[in-house]
């Protein structure tokens, strides 16, 4: 349901991007080969992470000396959702991919839906947590 290798990238990448945003006076973006030496991630896919953040909005890029990648929202308009579903990170199970070759129908029926279950709660819950509370600034209740 969730690539984790994408998943925590991108949100390690974003966690660093905002960290920055707030912590520094300076208005310079924050660079993928930045990010990727100090998280020890391959360069080439934070860049990729990046720039597909970039295109679904959550992040903005600029060119030159003061270029790199800049939050586009706020932190408590951003949910995990969107990160993990802006790169793509989030899975679902469809009734082929969890058939197994003669499977009662009654229990491929339960396991389907109970994939479908725990997908929509996973969503919520993605859903539901803004980087502002990964960042610790909004304590869920």
């Amino acid at each position: 349901m969730l690539r984790r290798k994408t998943a925590t990238y991108a949100l390690l990448a974003i966690y660093e991007i905002a960290q920055q945003q707030t912590e520094s006076s300076v208005s310079s973006g924050v660079r993928a080969g930045d990010i990727a030496h100090k998280h020890k991630l391959p360069k080439a896919y934070a860049a990729k992470i990046l720039s597909q953040l970039a295109n679904v909005g959550i992040l903005r890029s600029d060119r030159g000396p003061r270029g790199g990648f800049r939050l586009n929202r706020t932190p408590d308009e951003i949910s995990l959702f969107d990160v993990f579903d802006g790169v793509g990170a989030i899975s679902t199970f469809d009734k082929k991919d969890d058939a197994v070759k003669g499977m009662p129908p009654t229990v491929q029926a339960v396991l389907s839906k109970a994939h479908q279950d725990a997908a929509a709660k996973l969503k919520d819950l993605f859903v539901q947590t803004s980087l502002n509370e990964v960042l610790g600034n909004g304590q869920k209740d």
